[in-house]
């Protein structure tokens, strides 16, 4: 999501992951690492801290992102002279761990570390240790299924929030399935 400067840039990026997590009821505060304010400057997020958010009686959901400033370019957005600044995702690890003691699910993302799976993908609470290939997952994507599983939501119209900024971060990304086949 493009700005005019870094920070309108970051809050384009934030604000939607915000108002997408304020949907689960719950204590749900994005805290960012650092605050981005160049071109190349890579900063993350996590959902609350490391011990998650506490979804009660259902159980914990964890998340969070790295991300880089970017350039807009054209082929991104028609305004990019106007626009000159986006945030683009580098990384995520969405996590949701039942309260029944052993159920997990595992989203992730993660082109570089110690995996030999660079697309999105999911491992399953029966053998965490399996890729299964996926599309790219949204932080929405995630937070509907947590409430479809059992989480409760915090409002009425969560699918029609869930909605509007997924469809924002969907519009304005470059790849949804393999990073390596980029849409533009």
């Amino acid at each position: 999501m493009p700005g005019r400067t870094p920070a309108e840039a970051v809050r384009a990026y934030t604000d939607p992951l915000q108002s997408a997590v304020s949907c689960l009821a719950g204590v749900a505060k994005i805290a960012m690492s650092k605050r981005v304010r160049a071109v190349g400057d890579q900063g993350a997020w996590i959902l609350n801290s490391a011990a998650g958010m506490r979804l009660d009686g259902f159980g914990t959901f964890f998340a969070q992102q790295r991300f880089e400033l970017v350039p807009t370019t054209e082929d991104v957005h028609p305004d990019y002279r106007q626009l000159p600044y986006r945030v683009s995702t580098r990384d995520y690890n969405y996590r949701l761990k039942l309260d029944d003691g052993g159920h997990e699910i595992r989203w992730h993302w993660h082109p570089v570390g110690h995996s030999d799976e660079a697309r999105p993908h999911i491992h399953p609470s029966f053998n965490l240790k399996a890729h299964i290939p996926g599309p790219r997952y949204t932080l929405e994507d995630v937070i509907e299924a947590c409430i479809e599983l059992g989480a409760s939501h915090a409002c009425e119209d969560w699918r029609e929030r869930l909605a509007e900024t997924g469809g924002r971060h969907k519009r304005h990304r470059t790849w949804a399935t393999d990073p390596n086949e980029r849409s533009r």
